[in-house]
């Protein structure tokens, strides 16, 4: 009975042993689509407390939609951090890119008298032929709410290359953002 219980061990662990590497997945910033400061920027500071995303997309796990009613989990590729805060940290450094010195707060910081963006993220879809993000923001307090859709070509399989381009579309939601800022 022990060789048999010692047997079935040696096997599950082998059989772990196996197992693909968990990959972790983040988000890189990405450069200004036009190369350029908005250094006229001379209103108050901005802040991004939060990105806000569709239950689907809040979860450890890599998840994407795979067919009208159908997402596919990768339970071997995983986000380094909730992915809403992966987001807003990658938004806010794309905005300090694209603004001049001091005009993003650090996530986390306050100032009653920044202006602050309130991002919810509608539905980010990626397959063969590429990547679209669907966003709603808003500056607060009162501010109209925007809806803008990007998107960002395929440029390789899998959730590495996914998070290359979720990247990318945030970066093209900062150029945006900046614009509106400053316009």
């Amino acid at each position: 009975m022990m060789r048999r219980l010692g047997a079935l061990l040696a096997l599950a662990l082998a059989g772990c042993a196996h197992s693909p590497p968990t990959t972790l997945l983040t988000l890189d910033t990405a450069a200004p689509a036009d190369g350029t400061v908005r250094a006229g920027y001379r209103g108050r500071p901005i802040s991004v407390p939060a990105v806000h995303l569709p239950a689907l997309l809040d979860r450890a796990e890599y998840v994407r939609q795979a067919g009208a009613a159908e997402v596919q989990v990768d339970d071997f590729a995983r986000w380094a951090a909730p992915l809403g805060l992966l987001a807003r940290d990658t938004l806010v450094r794309d905005l300090t890119l694209r603004l001049p010195a001091g005009a993003v707060l650090p996530p986390g910081a306050t100032d009653g008298g920044a202006r602050v963006v309130s991002v919810t993220v509608l539905a980010f879809a990626d397959d063969a032929t590429g990547a679209r993000l669907d966003v709603a923001y808003r500056f607060l307090p009162g501010g109209p709410v925007r809806q803008a859709s990007f998107s960002a070509p395929a440029d390789g399989p899998g959730p590495t290359a996914s998070a290359r381009r979720l990247g990318a579309l945030i970066g093209q939601l900062a150029d945006r953002i900046a614009a509106d800022a400053a316009g």
